[in-house]
């Protein structure tokens, strides 16, 4: 299978004076915005209140405003907290008022209430395309829509390739912060070409991988097929595996299927979930808190559990990776881009160290100082 290139220089999110100019809810003049499912949504821009349908958004409002990472949001729900307890506790204990953002219900275990959310007075909800279909079927939108609240939805999870940069520069919009997104996606953009170029130059062979998706989080063996972090491993030249047995943007392979398929790269995820998010034993933690040692002792422990893992082809020859979960669902998704050619395609990328591209985007972007490990290898 050729490996195709992806144009990565999306345009800005349309966004044009709306027939009415006056100012809402205290934020900016009133402006139509194009979200990435295409919707029309008019607003105030900049907002001064807003609702956000995920913390883990404090990934990118923490670029957005180094200064205040909270700065103008009302609320939230708590999976930043359930999720990555580690970014949730550095950014904390840096910026207490992060601790006091209201916390309401998810969307996804229908805990979300759209009545709390309408007290919270916000002059736009904020939500991921991932959970539009729930709020949507839920009638969370039409009942924030009747109380003059509108939806705008960013991406970082279900089409990464296409909507990471446009998701930036909307929540720049909303936000008021639009030099700042500007400056990041310039550097995403650097970053994700670098890569791209050396791979079109070379024009390798895609190198067939079974992508784990948090092994000890789930039963074996979860992975993604055609989105979210399976687009990165065909986009940095691997053929994924999950993509030709998949019917769905994510499923379950058997074990049975991995051990005949015996793939020669396994790439998996892992993260520091919350005690009871997930047996904490039984994952590769990685993250802020985490160390190297720690992260490859937990990585052979998941390959000794798993029957008959050992003898796969990419175990007896070290070719077993972990990099961070939450590249997922965030903007930092060029770190997984970086970390997966280099693991797919050693040879191209000799000089490439993504451990230095994420202290970069530290020292650029973000107000918290770079450390943790976001990566491992097997031993």
């Amino acid at each position: 299978m050729a490996l195709t290139g992806i144009v990565l220089t999306v345009g800005s999110a349309c966004a044009v004076p709306s027939a009415s100019s006056g100012p809402a809810s205290g934020g900016g003049p009133e402006a139509t915005v194009t979200d990435v499912l295409g919707r029309q949504v008019t607003l105030p821009l900049p907002s001064s209140r807003i609702l956000l349908g995920g913390s883990r958004m404090l990934y990118t409002t923490a670029m957005l405003n180094p200064a205040n990472p909270v700065a103008n949001v009302v609320g939230w729900p708590n999976d930043l907290q359930q999720n990555d307890p580690d970014t949730y506790n550095r950014y904390a204990a840096k910026f207490p008022q992060v601790a006091q953002v209201p916390v309401l219900g998810q969307l996804p275990n229908g805990s979300f209430s759209a009545e709390k959310a309408i007290d919270l007075k916000p002059d736009v909800f904020v939500i991921s395309a991932a959970n539009f279909p729930a709020a949507r079927d839920a009638g969370t939108i039409d009942q924030l829509d009747r109380a003059g609240i509108p939806t705008v939805v960013v991406d970082y999870f279900t089409d990464p390739l296409r909507n990471t940069v446009p998701s930036v520069q909307l929540l720049g919009r909303i936000f008021g912060r639009e030099q700042a997104a500007a400056n990041y996606v310039d550097w995403y953009q650097a970053t994700m070409n670098r890569v791209r170029a050396r791979l079109d130059a070379a024009h390798p062979a895609p190198t067939p991988t079974f992508f784990w998706r948090a092994p000890g989080y789930y039963d074996c063996c979860s992975t993604f097929a055609r989105s979210n972090l399976a687009q990165l491993v065909t986009w940095a030249g691997g053929a994924n595996l999950g993509d030709e047995l998949l019917k769905s943007p994510q499923g379950t392979l058997s074990p049975e299927t991995v051990l005949s398929r015996n793939e020669p790269v396994v790439i998996a995820t892992g993260a520091d979930w919350a005690a009871g998010a997930a047996q904490p034993d039984n994952v590769v933690k990685l993250g802020y808190d985490e160390t190297p040692q720690a992260a490859q002792q937990q990585l052979q422990q998941v390959i000794a559990r798993q029957p008959g893992f050992g003898d796969l082809a990419a175990v007896r020859n070290k070719q077993v990776h972990v990099a961070w979960h939450h590249f997922y669902d965030s903007p930092y998704n060029v770190l997984a881009a970086e970390w997966f050619a280099k693991w797919l395609h050693p040879d191209l990328f000799p000089d490439v160290d993504p451990a230095t591209t994420m202290t970069d985007l530290h020292r650029r972007f973000l107000p918290v100082a770079p450390g943790g490990t976001f990566s491992t290898d097997l031993p």
